[in-house]
């Protein structure tokens, strides 16, 4: 025959009493932090499955921070990218000014000394700075000042070529900055295909124009053997003299195409090598001009330059207008130049910054559904909470209730 000890049955009651003790504090912990899962033993699968996609929502949250960096730093470079655009455009139009023909010489001086005061602004721009102290236009060494003037007040370049990206996304890595490099060395000169050049040595006041490319294939073709020289030989002996022009190239030989010599004719469309152009006023003998490639021209020495050629005036003989002309020329086809290629990295840092508000609301979008699962996941049910907490408040009770009727029972209730 089995016996159970009065103190058996305390211990069992007891024990009963205090896991539905537990379960019932567990539910009520449950409501009051909204939580299903209070430690990781309630749901190790699910527990390890939170602290991934916690982490995973960590990592976009810090995406959207960057993005915020990122597009304040592009609105900072925008902004004096835009400043840039203003110098340059300004500088077109006092050249424009410059070249009015009523104009003296002290009037050009003071142009001169307008443009002098433009280069001063365009290099404040070059340096400048974000909100913390780093230089936007120095590439990777952002914390070195990237353009200084040197003796002759042209501007060294102290930065790098690097580019510096923020990543905005899983696999979106947005640049965030241009180097000083490509802002301000990186536009051509000339028409961008090409530039010409008037001879200093020139007695005549012949100014060839900048000309464009006409045949991009033949220009690709046939322009193979810069730089070309456009030759003058003027016959005296004739009435009126008789002005004609050779073209050759580095080798000596006439471009594919052109016969030598050719009449002149102020004015006159000159074309070859699938490009164009024309010299106007009256060359002297012996006068020459270049046709070669374009190269990468400086913002800073394209202002300086033009600066110069205006202090230096236009003074007699007619070769120092005809020189001023070409400066003046040149230097409008430079800053045109500038300015589309000001526009070019001004619209790449739109791209960026659509890019980035696009890469943002995806960012965003993933975020929701990433806490949407954490929620189906570790949040609680509280209509089913609700039903367990009455459940285990009843299952309390009627153990509570128990222990007391069995706390009394005893052999002596049964003799009397």
């Amino acid at each position: 025959m089995l016996r159970i000890a009065t103190s058996q049955i305390y211990q069992q009651s007891a024990k009963n009493m205090g896991e539905r003790q537990v379960a019932l504090v567990k539910v009520q912990q449950q409501m009051a932090t909204g939580k299903r899962l209070l430690t990781n033993a309630d749901d190790p699968v699910g527990s390890a499955r939170l602290l991934s996609l916690n982490e995973e929502v960590s990592r976009y949250d810090q995406y959207q921070r960057n993005t915020d960096l990122a597009n304040g730093r592009l609105n900072v470079e925008e902004t004096a990218l835009e400043g840039i655009g203003e110098v340059l455009q300004n500088a077109r139009e006092l050249i424009v000014q410059a070249n009015n023909a009523p104009l003296n010489d002290n009037d050009r001086r003071d142009i001169a000394t307008q443009i002098r005061q433009l280069h001063g602004q365009l290099l404040g721009l070059a340096n400048t700075q974000d909100g913390n102290g780093e230089y936007l236009f120095a590439g990777f060494k952002s914390h070195t000042q990237p353009f200084v003037l040197d003796g002759n007040n042209q501007a060294i370049y102290q930065g790098d070529q690097g580019q510096r990206l923020i990543k905005a996304g899983p696999s979106f890595d947005v640049p965030v900055s241009d180097s000083g490099a490509e802002i301000f060395q990186g536009a051509m000169n000339g028409n961008g295909r090409f530039q010409v050049a008037a001879t200093p040595t020139n007695t005549g006041n012949g100014a060839i124009d900048v000309g464009n490319v006409t045949d991009p294939t033949a220009f690709q073709s046939n322009f193979s053997k810069p730089p070309y020289t456009i030759d003058f030989i003027v016959d005296n002996s004739t009435t009126p003299p008789t002005t004609t022009f050779n073209i050759k190239g580095s080798d000596s030989n006439s471009p594919p195409g052109f016969t030598n010599p050719q009449p002149y004719k102020d004015g006159q469309a000159i074309s070859f090598a699938g490009l164009q152009t024309a010299i106007t006023g009256t060359p002297a003998n012996g006068d020459t001009f270049t046709i070669q490639p374009a190269t990468h021209q400086d913002l800073f020495a394209t202002l300086d330059k033009l600066a110069t050629a205006l202090e230096t005036g236009a003074d007699q003989p007619p070769a120092n207008t005809a020189q001023l002309n070409q400066a003046m020329a040149n230097g409008l086809a430079e800053l045109d130049q500038g300015l589309d290629h000001l526009t070019g990295i001004r619209a790449k840092i739109g791209a960026r910054m659509n890019a980035l508000d696009d890469q943002q609301n995806t960012n965003a979008d993933f975020a929701v559904h990433l806490k949407q699962t954490i929620s189906d996941i570790g949040d609680l049910d509280y209509a089913e909470a609700a039903t367990r907490l009455s459940q285990e408040t009843l299952i309390l009770q009627a153990a509570q209730q128990s222990f007391i009727k069995i706390q009394g029972l005893s052999l002596f209730n049964y003799m009397r």
